[in-house]
């Protein structure tokens, strides 16, 4: 009698791999969106109290449109790639700092894939992000 696996039995075997898999990617994927999400929100942490240091050492906020701004005027290197950030002033005593998914700046807090905090610490996502900013801030 030889030893070994019928045909069956390895079909059979495919099949359940292939639906564990079907399962289990969903959920690793929206794990990574999450923590993309997390990282982002950490970098507006450190970009808000940036700009809250500098304000106290100068009596006004400042604009930072790069990454490079945002290392040599606040002192925060952001390293993530899936969004890009930005801090805008309306007046020179408030500003709102930007996170905003995909590879173009940030211009508003209305975009659907849109983070964002005031100088108030008003946090605020746009339709993909506002229930996970909220549990994020709570």
């Amino acid at each position: 009698m030889k030893k070994g696996f019928t045909l069956t039995e390895l079909i059979v075997t495919i099949v359940l791999l292939a639906v564990l898999s079907s399962i289990a990617i969903p959920g690793f994927s929206k794990t990574a969106e999450k923590a993309a999400v997390t990282q982002a929100v950490a970098y507006l942490r450190m970009i808000k109290a940036g700009e809250q240091m500098y304000f106290s050492k100068n009596g006004v906020y400042i604009a930072c449109t790069t990454k490079a701004a945002l290392k040599t005027s606040l002192g925060v290197e952001v390293t993530e790639e899936k969004f890009k950030f930005n801090v805008t002033l309306p007046t020179t005593t408030s500003f709102t700092a930007r996170a905003l998914k995909g590879s173009a700046a940030p211009t508003n807090c209305t975009d659907a894939n849109a983070i964002c905090v005031s100088d108030q610490g008003v946090w605020t996502g746009g339709a993909t992000y506002a229930t996970l900013i909220t549990k994020l801030n709570a």
